[in-house]
């Protein structure tokens, strides 16, 4: 296995409605992530508050594997990107529609937003 590889499995998610600054509250789901890097013990557990986009259609609002997947792939991102689950930082994200096949779409589109 790679060592930069990193193991990601979803301990717990709590569905709430969240307060916002400055807004209504918004309903999401908020998951308690454990991140274990390849070849190591430590196991970090990482907070993502991952609200729902206001077009979000109701069965993906039920669909907890989809919003569970949309938040690892989220942090895989990040960690792509430079960050370490050490770095303890507030992870904010929008869930939204999945892209169906047909549409024009950018590959480097993300299917969460963070603010």
């Amino acid at each position: 296995m790679n060592q930069d590889q990193w193991l990601m499995t979803i301990e717990n998610g709590l569905s709430a409605h969240f307060n916002q600054e400055n807004a209504p509250s918004r309903p999401g789901v908020m998951w308690a992530v454990h991140i274990k890097q390849a070849n190591s013990d430590t196991v970090y557990t990482t907070m993502v508050k991952a609200l729902y986009a206001d077009d979000l259609l109701p069965k993906y609002q039920k669909d907890r594997q989809y919003q569970a997947q949309i938040a690892m792939q989220y942090l895989n991102d990040k960690i792509r990107s430079g960050w370490h689950p050490k770095n303890e930082i507030e992870h904010t994200i929008y869930i939204s529609n999945p892209i169906q096949p047909g549409f024009s779409q950018n590959k480097d589109k993300k299917w969460w937003k963070f603010w």
